[in-house]
């Protein structure tokens, strides 16, 4: 049965399946913009009126991801064809609206956006990430103009030492702030897997990037085990960029790091499932209990279960990690950005993220599937 059934998906003991909720609301509800100028881009945060705060590429990008693994497991129907559709139309507008182009662009009136002063090259890695998975899902034919658009941009994101540079100033006197987004470091893994990920199935992307993004994931494992982050959402983007490439001469070698860190990571987590932003320098917790991040480890310690089945992460933990989504579900299917707080946004990549972590949680055989290559983690 396709997600867009009027009826939900069953499991296997009868009882319908929490996560499809989500689907329904990533597919049907107001993640992607339907009409007006930024119609087809999709949503990172809804506002309390409901609407769009701002439509943001690389979001996009994982939702065509989500469409093409949701194609995968569970068949290709006009819904998600038109969606993917609508997302690769948004993209072109987007390029045509602005050299360099914006990071995000607001729905409504609002206050400048400094990532609008630069352009990132995990943002715009993504959107070529899922524009590849979606072709390759056969769910639409690629736009050239786009492919050779997002391109240029990675191009402009190439530094003379051969990698990727996490970001560029729109201009040269531009002062960004000193974030773990504006500085390279193993997040980047994620990035440079997408790129050689979408090179198998796109036309137009030159060997000389394919070879920039190799090299940058290459260095990425370095600083994973020389230089790990202390905040868990780019840590864990590391996590992700690895195991999209299981075939990579190195992966096994890193499975143990990989482990190693989420160990760490989940004996942070209360007995209510929820996990810090980050580690500090004193060895204390700080931040938000974010749902992405709790998302991204249930996703990625799952798939390190099946990848080392001799020593899995801490199941206990994972089990708790997927009951507090479970929880945090709204009745509509969204998820909100934090836990326990009833004022943080709808947030639509923490709803992919945890519609995804709770399907691999949940089926045994979906999460073996990933063994066999790129699992398309959004």
């Amino acid at each position: 049965m396709t997600p867009h059934s009027t009826e939900p998906a069953r499991s296997a003991t009868g009882h319908a399946r929490i996560d499809d909720n989500a689907a329904r609301w990533l597919l049907a509800g107001p993640a992607q913009l339907r009409t007006g100028p930024q119609a087809g881009g999709v949503a990172g945060s809804l506002g309390p009126d409901g609407r769009a705060a701002y439509v943001y590429p690389e979001i996009t990008g994982y939702y065509l991801q989500w469409l093409a693994w949701r194609a995968r497991h569970w068949g290709t129907t006009p819904e998600i064809q038109q969606s993917a559709a609508a997302a690769q139309h948004w993209l072109a507008t987007w390029l045509r609206l602005s050299d360099p182009p914006y990071t995000r662009l607001a729905v409504h009136d609002a206050a400048p956006d400094w990532r609008n002063d630069a352009v990132f090259c995990f943002d715009v890695a993504m959107v070529l990430r899922g524009l590849g998975a979606a072709v390759a899902q056969k769910l639409l034919e690629p736009d050239r103009e786009v492919v050779t658009g997002v391109v240029a941009q990675l191009q402009r994101l190439t530094a003379t030492d051969g990698l990727f540079v996490a970001c560029v100033p729109n201009h040269r006197h531009t002062e960004l702030p000193q974030r773990w987004s504006t500085r390279r470091g193993s997040f980047l893994a994620k990035a440079a897997a997408g790129v050689i990920v979408a090179a198998r199935t796109l036309e137009g992307i030159p060997d000389s990037l394919v070879d920039v993004a190799q090299a940058t994931f290459d260095a990425s494992l370095r600083w994973f085990d020389d230089a790990p982050h202390d905040d868990l959402h780019p840590m864990l983007y590391a996590c992700e960029g690895m195991l999209s490439l299981p075939e990579h001469p190195r992966f096994a070698s890193m499975l143990p790091l990989m482990g190693d860190a989420v160990d760490r990571m989940l004996h942070l987590s209360g007995n209510d499932g929820a996990l810090p932003e980050a580690y500090s320098r004193s060895g204390a917790t700080v931040g938000l209990a974010r749902v992405d991040v709790l998302a991204q480890a249930l996703r990625v310690g799952t798939l390190l279960g099946v990848h080392r089945p001799q020593v899995t992460p801490d199941r206990l933990a994972l089990t708790r990690l997927r009951h507090a989504l479970e929880r945090h579900m709204l009745p509509e299917g969204a998820f909100r950005f934090a836990l326990h707080d009833e004022a943080s946004p709808l947030n639509v990549w923490a709803t992919m993220f945890s519609d995804q972590a709770l399907c691999l949680a949940a089926s045994p055989r979906l999460a073996a599937a990933a063994r066999d290559g790129d699992p398309l983690l959004v």
